[in-house]
């Protein structure tokens, strides 16, 4: 890295090696190990600001940040796989500069600073989000702390995907924080304009966060499901302004959305493409071309869960990262991806995300939303609604399965697509397939 000579790695390479590559440039696939090398050349030499790396029987998996002559600095995820002593694959993703870039973003401005109390003090905040939007911590002058995120016209690149022109302030404007259930803890104190955008300001609720080792029993998740039923419950036919459409949300993840966001510098939707091509390998071709085929437009899956009735506000990413646990509260943070949907794309985003840290089973925790949304659940929806899993996150369980060497990795994808696939085919011979274009 630092010679920009890479011909030390034909002893490793396999003669018919392959790179897959996703950055700002485009997406190039090659092979052969001459190729390869003669790509990876190509920048010259530089200075390695970073360079973490795992490694594993079946291969490594590698982040670093590259300064070059003319000083610009890269930032690559790089998956390597192995068979025995040889690279067979490389798959590399253009990421964020964290290092070596100056700090990019909205900063919380003075006036306004001063308006949360006197002794107010910002500092930048460094979070592992995929959005890239800014945040920063302020401490009051009394020692409480606030969590302050800017939002606004397509401030980050899920925003610019989902047509966001400030989610959650516009909700705020509309008075829907103020109509949620006491069961949920949404943790917004106020919101402060700033030009095109706002400033959400938060109490900081970091002690009701889910640790990353941190299992659910089956009743914290049921304590969650039900939350979040009274909130689909309160807002049932009646979305306030501001919430993102059902289409744009399920398209969040579309391989479209690799194209849309070439020039930008986040790393997920680089990885889109490879993932949806590795997700079409690791699952049957009659599961495969319905999801893909609903991932690449999802607007008629979307209609047809809005014309079951159902529709509500979600809060759009249920998932463990948002998610906290009080005494008598479920904390619900981080509402820029509110939708105006159904309850069970709810359920099934929580489901892709969160059943691996739960104890019980898929099953069990779908009879547990059916239970937690009781007579309102329309039962089209639900199975409309299950095949919004795979169009959702299909991706990342083909990455994992096939992309990342980690072996864990592997063995979790395998263990969801076990259950999603057979229980989408159910879904799919349930309804009658994907639904059709309309004439």
């Amino acid at each position: 890295m630092r010679s920009g000579r890479f011909e030390a790695l034909e002893s490793v390479l396999a003669s018919d090696a392959t790179l897959d590559s996703s950055s700002e440039h485009g997406r190039r696939r090659l092979r052969g190990r001459d190729a390869i090398v003669a790509h990876l050349s190509a920048p010259g030499p530089g200075e390695l600001l970073q360079w973490e790396a795992d490694e594993w029987p079946s291969g490594a998996a590698v982040t670093f940040e590259w300064r070059g002559a003319a000083g610009g600095v890269d930032r690559r995820r790089w998956y390597l796989r192995r068979a025995g002593a040889e690279v067979i694959a490389l798959f590399s993703y253009a990421a964020r500069p964290r290092i070596g870039a100056s700090a990019a973003g909205a900063q919380l401005p003075g006036a306004l600073l001063e308006r949360l109390g006197r002794g107010a003090r910002r500092a930048t905040l460094s979070h592992g989000g995929n959005s890239g939007a800014a945040l920063e911590r302020v401490t009051l002058g009394d020692g409480n702390r606030l969590v302050a995120k800017y939002v606004g016209p397509a401030a980050d690149w899920l925003g610019r995907v989902t047509r966001d022109r400030g989610r959650t302030a516009l909700l705020w404007q509309a008075g829907a924080f103020a109509r949620m259930p006491a069961q949920l803890d949404h943790g917004i104190e106020t919101v402060l304009p700033d030009g095109d955008g706002w400033w959400v300001v938060m109490r900081d609720l970091a002690d009701t966060f889910l640790a990353d080792d941190r299992r659910l029993t089956r009743a914290e998740s049921r304590r969650i499901l039900d939350a979040v039923a009274l909130l689909h419950a309160t807002f049932a036919g009646d979305v306030p302004d501001g919430a993102a459409t059902l289409a744009a949300r399920l398209g969040m993840t579309s391989p479209r959305v690799a194209d849309a966001e070439r020039d930008g510098p986040d790393l997920l939707p680089k990885q889109l493409e490879a993932a949806w091509d590795a997700f079409s390998h690791a699952v049957p071709d009659d599961v495969a071309g319905e999801v893909l085929s609903a991932a690449q437009d999802p607007t008629v899956l979307a209609a047809a869960l809005e014309d079951t009735g159902a529709r509500t506000l979600l809060h759009g990413d249920l998932r463990d990262d948002n998610l906290g646990l009080s005494d008598d509260c479920v904390v619900l943070l981080d509402w820029d991806l509110a939708t105006a949907g159904t309850p069970s794309v709810e359920f099934a985003w929580y489901l892709v995300h969160d059943a691996w840290r739960i104890d019980a089973t898929h099953d069990e925790l779908e009879h547990d939303h059916r239970a937690s949304q009781g007579d309102r659940l329309d039962e089209r929806e639900l199975e409309l609604g299950i095949l919004t899993g795979l169009v959702q996150y299909g991706w990342i369980f083909g990455h994992s399965l096939i992309v990342h060497p980690d072996p864990a990795e592997a063995a979790w994808a395998r263990t969801e697509l076990d259950w999603w696939v057979p229980r989408t085919r159910r879904a799919l011979e349930g309804t009658g397939g994907m639904p059709a274009p309309r004439v």
